[in-house]
């Protein structure tokens, strides 16, 4: 996903970089132009080892806000699973054209009945048990699931933050292409 983003900056001319990051910025690839260059990125993404666990969002937004002076499109991509994202969004967003690329895994959003199962929450590592076995247990999980989605696609409006929703089961490079397509169309309605 990363990889057809950046492409697609050196098709246009622009300079691209990326920013990886965890609780904590993990790797830093400043903006350049040309095809050696998002070369780089390309072998950089697909050889990253993460250190650090978590989603710090508000460390993103801090390094951009020291880092980036001019006003950029910013491409976040993840699953925004993560406490008191609104307040570091929203000064994201005031200085900069955020995009959000949302990651949805089907598989997490419905337990499968298969009884005692122990999971990792791999944002915090804490191991809890949980019986899937009960129907109450499945029906719950699913609403808080829906409503945790439902509460990230109306923050995310609100702050007039666009979402291109992907799916890991799916294409991404239609979402991408619909995205593309609906900027490149209010482009023109403005003139610009």
């Amino acid at each position: 996903l990363a990889a057809v983003l950046a492409m697609s900056a050196v098709r246009n001319n622009d300079r691209v970089g990326i920013v990886l990051f965890t609780d904590r910025i993990e790797y830093i690839l400043p903006p350049r132009k040309g095809r050696k260059h998002v070369l780089r990125i390309l072998r950089d993404i697909l050889t990253f080892e993460p250190v650090g666990r978590g989603t710090d969002i508000a460390g993103l937004t801090n390094h951009l806000a020291r880092t980036l002076s001019q006003k950029t499109i910013v491409f976040l991509i993840s699953d925004f699973d993560a406490p008191d994202i609104e307040r570091p969004l929203k000064i994201l967003a005031q200085r900069h054209d955020v995009v959000a690329v949302t990651v949805e895994d089907p598989s997490e959003r419905e337990l499968p009945d298969i009884g005692l199962a122990r999971f990792v929450d791999p944002e915090t590592g804490r191991t809890f048990e949980i019986d899937t076995s009960s129907p109450r247990v499945r029906d719950d999980f699913g609403r808080q699931v829906n409503e945790a989605r439902e509460a990230r696609k109306h923050l995310l409006r609100r702050l007039a933050i666009d979402e291109v929703p992907v799916r890991t089961d799916g294409n991404y490079i239609e979402p991408l292409l619909r995205f593309f397509r609906s900027r490149e169309t209010q482009l023109s309605r403005r003139g610009l």
